[in-house]
């Protein structure tokens, strides 16, 4: 927002992550603490290890260097600050009490945009429509985008943050469950403001995972249910975005008359995109066109596929499409395997926790949960805004290395090496 609003220099921006590393230093320095390099951030290695090849084998090799070079610096290093920074039970709530907040903050914003009117009030740079207001003589219908400018991906962003706050919600008491309950709410409004089709459809897909789980009772769900079907009547632009959703899996399925041809341009045009890459991935199934040259491949393919071309560089619109695309099927394969690596310990520590610590369990379960919306979402969402993925996965670590410290053994530092202290049950 700085950036944009008072034109200070982007490497400011990018640099924020960096305020972790005074921490980091006086737990290590001062306190004698260990470094920690758990497993997902290893994998996250042999990862851009692989994605560093596949840019030297592409045309523009040092162009593509600077990608990974992104990865590293906003994924990577950020998740190794975070998982060294965030240590104690208290530390873990507070940091995900902050995100939390600032989700509710964003979709207060965002909801008061929308009642004053989206193209009056840009909320002091926190609310971003760009070009949706250029032309005020059309009467639209504003998808609101809060700070970032871009409606889909604002829309992931806030639906990452609904299970966080809702298990919060869930097993806390008093006066901070009421609390916890009007920021989902916000956060909800702030997600369903941004009308992006994606992201409903990857909320839904993550509904079987929380009666599975037990985060919701078939009474809460449905519950939850009648207030989305209220909510569609109420906004009829809403109602047509959700009908669009049901239309185009008939015409692409060949139920509706005239077929996925007769679909609205958006949907046709990303499905030139992603079958534009599917190609690429076809022609270089190994190491891929290199990090980041989907866009500049796509209107070679986008012609051999057909449909909706677009006019300039597009991308994929699918996470795991670009991956293959642009790294093969290694690349592919080893950023799955980060997702595993978490994943696996994670789901044993919700169900372990879910009889003996019911706080901890519902923010390892809305964490698990919130890492299944991401990648969801990435079906219809390229690679774009990395880093709230890694904080999320450094964030998720963090929480269950503390549980299996509380239940196994204190974290070992040097001084308690040289102390002769190891091993010291907790």
């Amino acid at each position: 927002v700085l950036v944009r609003q008072l034109g200070l220099p982007l490497l400011l921006a990018a640099a924020v992550p960096l305020l972790l590393v005074p921490v980091v230093a006086y737990r290590v320095i001062i306190r004698g603490e260990a470094l920690r390099f758990p497993g997902f951030i290893v994998a996250a290695m042999v990862m851009l290890g692989w994605h560093t090849v596949s840019a030297l084998m592409s045309i523009q090799p040092h162009v593509r260097l600077g990608q990974v070079f992104e990865w590293l610096l906003e994924g990577v290093i950020l998740a190794v600050l975070l998982v060294n920074a965030v240590r104690t039970r208290e530390e873990v709530f507070a940091a995900v009490r902050a995100i939390v907040a600032a989700g509710a903050v964003m979709g207060f914003a965002v909801i008061l945009q929308k009642l004053l009117g989206p193209c009056e009030f840009d909320m002091g740079g926190f609310v971003n429509l760009g070009s949706q207001c250029a032309d005020p003589s059309v009467n639209a219908q504003h998808r609101l985008s809060g700070p970032i400018g871009e409606e889909n991906f604002f829309g992931q962003i806030m639906a990452v943050l609904i299970p966080i706050a809702a298990g919060l919600a869930l097993t806390s008491r008093d006066r901070q469950r009421w609390l916890y309950w009007i920021a989902t709410l916000l956060i909800c409004g702030g997600m369903a403001l941004t009308y992006s089709r994606g992201t409903m459809v990857a909320v839904v897909l993550v509904v079987p995972f929380t009666l599975l789980f037990g985060f919701l009772r078939l009474r809460q769900l449905a519950v939850v249910a009648l207030c989305c079907v209220l909510l569609v009547a109420a906004s009829p632009y809403l109602a047509k975005r959700v009908t669009s959703i049901g239309t185009a899996a008939m015409q692409s399925l060949g139920l509706s008359a005239g077929g996925f041809r007769n679909s609205d341009g958006a949907l046709r045009g990303r499905a030139t995109e992603m079958q534009a890459a599917a190609l690429m991935f076809l022609d270089h199934p190994l190491i891929g066109v290199g990090p980041g040259m989907a866009r500049k491949y796509y209107p070679e393919y986008a012609v051999l596929v057909g449909g909706k071309v677009r006019a300039d560089n597009r991308r994929t619109h699918s996470l795991y499409l670009q991956l293959a695309a642009e790294t093969g099927v290694i690349g592919l394969i080893a950023f799955l395997g980060v997702i595993a690596v978490l994943l696996m310990p994670l789901d044993r520590a919700r169900r372990r926790l879910q009889h003996t610590d019911r706080q901890f369990w519902g923010l390892v379960c809305g964490m698990e949960l919130a890492i299944l919306v991401l990648l969801s979402t990435s079906l219809f969402l390229h690679a774009s805004y990395i880093r709230y993925f890694w904080m999320l996965l450094a964030l998720a670590f963090t929480s269950i290395l503390r549980q299996a410290t509380m239940t196994n053994f204190q974290f070992q530092t040097p001084r308690d090496v040289a102390a002769g202290q190891i091993g010291t049950p907790a």
